[in-house]
């Protein structure tokens, strides 16, 4: 009795959490960030997907003109205003995100909740010195109407190694500690 009494609670309590899993998804934008941190610079793939509830949102952001196609134009001033509400700091200091590629598919595609803006930013700088660091991403576009992912990528680099990843509760900060070592010198 005890037993079939813990195993309807349970399956109650997982139909529920899927339940608000499936409406998250429908009412918000999910962000999902890939963090690829190299010796000389961070690349992040952002993928910004609609809810079916939020979809129109996207479509008016996104075809200002109303034409229902996307013009070079209009995917460019849409990635500025996504780019502006990113923060990108190493070892607590700024580092400017500029955005090397963009793409958005078919508007109907959005509509159906099918598809995503993807856009792929780009911070260099100056090789870092050997040892410990810490690299600090924020996620501020729409926050309060968002689902955040973010996530480190595997180093391409055998010189770097992350060591640790923190995620904010919503997961729209993300640290990433990392070791470089220089294997050449």
């Amino acid at each position: 009795m005890r037993t079939t009494r813990a195993l309807r609670l349970a399956i109650a309590a997982t139909l529920l959490a899927g339940a608000s899993v499936s409406a998250h998804r429908r009412e918000d934008y999910l962000q999902a960030a890939r963090i690829g941190v190299e010796p000389e610079g961070v690349v992040i793939t952002l993928d910004l997907t609609p809810g079916l509830a939020v979809a129109e949102d996207l479509v008016a952001a996104l075809d200002r003109d109303r034409d229902g196609t996307l013009s070079a134009a209009e995917r460019d001033r849409f990635a500025a205003q996504v780019e502006g509400a990113l923060h990108l700091e190493i070892d607590g200091q700024a580092v400017p995100l500029h955005v090397v590629s963009s793409s958005a598919p078919e508007l109907a595609a959005f509509r159906r909740g099918e598809s995503a803006v993807r856009l792929t930013l780009r911070a260099s700088g100056p090789r870092l010195p050997n040892g410990a660091h810490r690299l600090l991403f924020r996620n501020a576009y729409l926050a309060g109407h968002s689902a955040y992912l973010a996530n480190a990528l595997v180093p391409e680099s055998a010189d770097l190694t992350v060591t640790a990843q923190r995620r904010a509760v919503d997961q729209s900060v993300l640290t990433i500690e990392y070791t470089l070592t220089d294997t050449d010198g």
